[in-house]
């Protein structure tokens, strides 16, 4: 293996480590947080802060990500491009919060809570200060500064936490939930400026934006619209069920959000980065893609079928029978791992080449259908909610599929020979579980956990006959690296 291989490699794989000690640590201490506020909050509680930080989180979009990955992907950025990103995103994220302030009273009205208001309005203030330290965050990913990044997340998200909670035993309600966010975004971006070596800082010299402008335009865009459909099926699912369902479906989401968060996002984050470093060499950047995406939907969709299958037990165990209404969606939502997960790989491989025009172009499409759906159905019940949004996901997979195949040649035979042994093999697993159950005592939700990973891992292992394609995908990335010619200077 060249040198230079070997040290990406290595890079690639300590990244990766760092990244999921840094979102399995998030996910980790906000799901224990999300376990003791569910023992002392009620649905409805969930419901209104969901469909606050609905809104919130698509604002953040433009503020925190407006430049995140244009600077990520680009090789030639220099102090200047992080300097002049810094004041940009300053000022957006302030012509953002005082809209906040404006719009969110209005929002309130709409859904008929006025707590989501005031608790809007106090959110926002997060974004003046997530903004200008999402530019420290881009360099640092640029560099494959996980290990930095994760310690950040692991002080700021503990301490955040614990605050939030003191203030729930203390019965400050809903608020807790508003206490333990601020208390979070400080704390972590607090720790992130003490421990970087380097600051961005304010300039009048904006030129050198010009050079990211183009993608950072696209990636926001894409971004935002991607946000914007799951935060608006929140929000309308708010104004049209109410906010006790959106706290079942808010539950049901952290759910299977939280397992997605250690197993996907950690490798989403690695991939553009290390795919963007491939992007002119386009044999060795499909040939990875290709191995990724195999071992990637061979280790996630047993998992989140399992999860699925065993929503009922988990959700009594974890936070309580009260909140057993979440245990349909979560199933629901956890079967679409079916169409997520190949997304997660397509969206990195078509970013890595440049193509965040297309993706844009999907998910406004998504959003769109999204919004007509909503206005037909009205969201009557949870089960025409559920459908909308698995038709969602079912027609942005269906967009990427053509994107990739027109941008990149890898046709839906190709991804399908490789997503669908394991997809059968998973189903399979979850007919064994179902099985299985009919045999055990109603009352003893948490050894039926047990019992029923149990038979579910068994039944996978054994049915797995796509581990052999697996391995020789992982030996020809290695013979790929093995075998590359190594480079000479002229």
């Amino acid at each position: 293996m060249s040198a230079p291989a070997l040290s990406l490699a290595r890079t690639a794989i300590g990244s990766i480590w760092w990244s999921i000690v840094e979102n399995g640590s998030l996910t980790a201490v906000s799901f224990v947080a999300l376990i003791i506020f569910a023992k002392l909050l009620e649905p409805n509680d969930f419901g209104s802060y969901a469909v606050a930080v609905s809104v919130i989180e698509v604002a953040g979009i433009f503020t925190n990500m407006l430049f995140h990955d244009a600077l990520v992907r680009e090789p030639k950025a220099s102090d200047a491009h992080f300097n002049a990103a810094f004041t940009v995103s300053l000022l957006v994220s302030i012509v953002v919060f005082v809209i906040l302030l404006t719009i969110f009273p209005l929002l309130a009205t709409l859904v008929g809570d006025s707590r989501i208001g005031d608790i809007g309005r106090v959110l926002g203030v997060a974004l003046l200060i997530e903004a200008p330290t999402s530019i420290l965050n881009a360099r640092l990913r640029k560099e494959f500064g996980f290990r930095l990044l994760a310690i950040r997340t692991l002080i700021g998200r503990t301490a955040g936490a614990a605050i939030g909670i003191l203030a729930a035993l203390q019965g400050f309600g809903i608020w807790s939930l508003v206490i333990q966010s601020l208390s979070m975004t400080i704390l972590g971006c607090a720790t992130l400026v003490v421990l970087s070596a380097w600051r961005p800082r304010m300039t009048r010299e904006l030129r050198p934006l010009a050079d990211v402008l183009n993608y950072s335009v696209g990636a926001v865009t894409s971004l935002a619209t991607n946000f914007a459909t799951k935060r608006a099926f929140i929000f309308f699912a708010g104004v049209f069920l109410g906010v006790e369902t959106v706290g079942f479906l808010n539950i049901a989401f952290r759910l299977v959000d939280t397992v997605w968060a250690i197993s996907a996002t950690a490798i989403s984050q690695v991939m553009l980065p290390l795919m963007a470093r491939l992007q002119d060499e386009r044999e060795r950047l499909l040939n990875s893609y290709k191995i990724v995406l195999g071992i990637g939907c061979s280790l996630i969709y047993p998992l989140f079928v399992g999860i699925g299958c065993e929503a009922r037990e988990l959700i009594s165990v974890i936070f309580g029978n009260k909140w057993l209404p979440a245990a349909e969606p979560a199933l629901w939502l956890s079967l679409l791992v079916f169409v997520q997960a190949p997304r997660l790989f397509m969206t990195s491989l078509l970013s890595a080449i440049g193509e965040i025009k297309g993706i844009r172009s999907a998910n406004l499409i998504a959003l769109a259908f999204m919004a007509v759906a909503i206005a037909v159905t009205r969201l009557a019940d949870t089960n025409y909610a559920l459908s909308v949004w698995s038709s969602c996901e079912c027609l942005a997979l269906a967009m990427l599929t053509m994107l990739v195949y027109r941008k990149c040649g890898l046709s839906p035979h190709e991804h399908l020979r490789i997503v669908i042994p394991p997809a059968i093999a998973s189903c399979l697993m979850a007919v064994a579980i179902s099985l299985t159950r009919h045999f055990l005592p109603d009352t003893q939700a948490g050894l039926n956990i047990l019992l029923l990973s149990v038979v579910g891992f068994l039944a996978y292992a054994g049915l797995s006959l796509h581990a052999k394609d697996s391995l020789m995908l992982a030996v020809g990335l290695w013979r790929t690296h093995r075998y590359r010619p190594p480079t000479t200077d002229s």
